[in-house]
């Protein structure tokens, strides 16, 4: 490969924070408001003129994994920030249950059922509000760059926006990218699907269609305020942390859109685009290579994490070809998960924590997604306020602290007779 060499410069630093957030989807809205509700001065970069990430601008319109699927769901395992954003967004019109799981009943102020839809211009609007609320300080309009190390801290990260190239000084960095980009800049080791038992994900294009009737309560459907988003044009084989891959799968997804709506109009003459999402969806790239790993036996076996800082219930979507559901109310999450192995100041959010892939494919999903994000920025403002790495951290003051606000950390011990 060719090359050309870049000349050195002076790079200006635009803005210093106790944590940097790095991403602005719902990992980096959860870790950031955490984060800043603790008491650290927090900065939450985003590539987007606004937030949500694969929520708003891939259209991914539920939040999945609130509990189990299947029984036993009868306990709700994702409370906390992401019960409290369900909340808001219901007092403004902009959620209600996914149509294939109303038989929770109608949704009311601090209960969600396994999957809940949304408006994502509402949750855009709502998520703002939030952070606004809690001092956390923007970057909008700003793509992450680069990280400059210096054995195995970072220094600083570089970002590009319109006023240029810029420098960014944090304590506690937060790699919420879902990607892992902030970690694997810096060094920090990765796993990616590879073989044939290992496959990535397939990416999907997203689309909003007016005119539909309302749906049936019995039917799989992502509909709300009288809009129907539809799972629209697949690819398959492609790494979204490639930009050339990304590319072909984003041409490819568009022009196989125009025959979505046709046959879609085969049944429903009168159907409308609304909106194409303006990017494709990513399931799955890199998960870094934290302190731990979650198994597939800790998937399986639901066993108890002595530092678990969430619960992940949903269903893996492609256990070896298969849908799997768990057996059990839901595995736990360990702390050590979000401690990239290799870097000293920094914590992993929402997609990219370090887990197997059957681990990964239930604990990306959007309500675990974000328990996992609220426990990675308290963990951030703690390691601040008390001088630590994230390695060292006091976990149990973690625990407490995110039950006090309200997450749950682990499955309730009265419920743990089912799994032992």
């Amino acid at each position: 490969m060719r090359t050309v060499r870049e000349p050195a410069r002076e790079i200006p630093v635009v803005a210093e924070a106790d944590v940097i957030v790095v991403g602005g989807g719902v990992a980096g809205m959860m870790a950031a408001l955490a984060a800043a509700r603790a008491g650290a001065s927090t900065l939450l970069i985003e590539r987007y003129g606004f937030l949500g990430g694969t929520a708003t601008a891939g259209l991914m319109t539920s939040f999945n994994g609130f509990r189990n699927e299947h029984a036993p769901n009868h306990v709700q395992t994702v409370r906390g920030l992401a019960q409290e954003l369900v909340d808001r967004l219901l007092a403004a019109g902009g959620a209600c249950a996914h149509t294939q799981h109303g038989y929770f009943g109608p949704m009311k102020p601090g209960e969600s059922p396994y999957a809940v839809s949304f408006d994502p211009e509402v949750l855009k609007q709502v998520g703002l509000e939030m952070l606004q609320e809690a001092g956390v300080r923007l970057m909008l309009h700003t793509l992450f760059a680069d990280a400059l190390v210096q054995g195995r801290e970072i220094q600083a990260i570089l970002v590009e926006n319109k006023s240029g190239r810029q420098a960014i000084l944090g304590q506690v960095y937060v790699d919420a990218t879902g990607d892992g980009d902030l970690c694997a800049r810096a060094g920090a080791r990765y796993e990616i699907a590879t073989g044939a038992d290992q496959r990535l994900m397939r990416m999907t294009l997203m689309y909003r269609v007016a005119g539909l009737p309302d749906p049936a309560a019995d039917e799989r459907r992502l509909w709300i305020n009288g809009i129907t988003t539809k799972w629209g044009p697949g690819v398959g084989g492609v790494d979204g942390s490639n930009a050339e891959d990304l590319t072909r799968a984003e041409i490819e997804a568009n022009r196989a859109l125009r025959e979505h709506l046709a046959k879609l109009r085969e049944q429903y003459p009168q159907a409308t685009l609304v909106a194409a999402a303006p990017m494709i969806g990513i399931r799955e790239t890199r998960r870094i290579v934290g302190l731990y790993t979650i198994s597939e036996e800790d998937v399986q076996s639901g066993r108890p994490q002595p530092d678990s800082i969430a619960v992940s219930s949903n269903p893996v979507p492609n256990y070896y070809g298969q849908r799997v559901f768990l057996e059990h109310l839901g595995f736990e999450i360990p702390y050590r998960c979000l401690v990239p192995a290799d870097l000293d100041n920094v914590l992993l959010a929402g997609r990219c924590i370090s887990a197997c892939q059957p681990a990964f494919q239930s604990a990306r999903s959007m309500a675990p997604n974000m328990a996992i994000s609220q426990a990675s920025g308290a963990a951030a403002a703690l390691c601040v306020r008390s001088g630590r790495r994230p390695a060292d951290l006091d976990v149990p003051k973690l625990q407490m602290q995110l039950e006090a606000a309200g997450a749950v950390v682990r499955v309730p011990p009265e419920e743990r007779a089912q799994v032992e």
